[in-house]
């Protein structure tokens, strides 16, 4: 049995992100279409007799129980009961704070890793329910592809892997808090809510042009990106929105050509752009 695993975990964006209400425990219930993209972090866990470690190359991250990778590893022993340990080694590309999934990413990739290394104690279902109590975001994280996500984020349904298309992501600004920005959308009196099975059905038909069309975020009248949105679409963008609670914009390019060249005219203005693919999967042992 391997003595360490190494992990390629996708960074997710929102094609669609929709608010359809609000529990009594207070989290929101949404419908989104996410999708995986090739950017991602690269995760090593190694077995250790006891205990968890984790450190982190790139951006600044806790290398405690504050990040979401830890406490998927701290998760994955207490409900295994497996006596053991994991030094795990984050290699990130995946931006901080962008509303792109890394961390949940993260997270899903330790629970794969440790799974792998411990003798698959957990079936795919079981490893999915695990990844639900990390956050909304995680089993997609683990799954990924192109999924419909209902509930508060967690009930995924597959849909086809966008085809003959690219993105354009720009972190254009810092991060706020997920939990003001959906108490600034609870303040709003109407909400322009997307046409999510409009987007799910031509996804479905394979039609990039209709799925462009559909595209769209209630949270995207919380951020200013005219000038980005401007860009973008000047060279061919079928739509700019934000992902997740932001602060990340992405075009959606069905000729990719054009998205070389947004690419191209927003690194002359913005230090955090790049160019990327829908990937069919979210995590994946190296």
């Amino acid at each position: 049995m391997a003595e360490s695993v190494t992990v390629l975990a996708n960074a997710k964006l929102n094609l669609s992100l929709d608010v359809t209400g609000k529990r009594p425990d207070g989290y929101h219930t949404v419908e989104m279409v996410m999708q995986s993209i090739d950017v991602c972090d690269q995760i090593n866990v190694a077995k250790t007799d006891d205990g968890i470690t984790l450190s982190c190359s790139g951006e600044e991250v806790p290398e405690n129980e504050q990040n979401l990778a830890y406490r998927a590893a701290a998760l994955f022993f207490e409900r295994s009961e497996i006596d053991g340990g994991a030094a795990i080694k984050l290699k990130k590309k995946i931006p901080v704070a962008a509303g792109l999934g890394g961390g949940s990413a993260d997270a899903a990739g330790v629970l794969l890793a440790l799974n792998e290394l411990y003798g698959n104690h957990f079936e795919d279902e079981e490893l999915e329910e695990l990844a639900a109590e990390l956050g909304a975001d995680v089993p997609f994280c683990l799954v990924g592809g192109t999924q419909l996500s209902e509930g508060i984020g967690s009930i995924l349904s597959p849909l086809p892997t966008l085809q003959n298309c690219a993105f354009v992501v720009v972190k254009a600004g810092d991060k706020r808090s997920t939990g003001d920005m959906y108490a600034k959308l609870d303040s709003l009196e109407e909400l322009d809510h997307p046409y999510t099975q409009d987007l799910v059905d031509a996804i479905c038909e394979g039609d990039n042009i209709d799925a462009g069309r559909y595209m769209s975020s209630v949270f995207d009248k919380l951020w200013e990106f005219e000038d980005i949105r401007e860009i973008m679409e000047d060279n061919g963008a079928a739509a700019v929105l934000v992902t997740g609670s932001g602060p990340s914009v992405f075009g959606f390019f069905p000729d990719e050509d054009n998205a070389k060249d947004a690419e191209n005219a927003l690194s002359d203005h913005y230090n955090n752009v790049f160019l990327c693919e829908p990937a069919d999967h979210g995590c994946e042992i190296d």
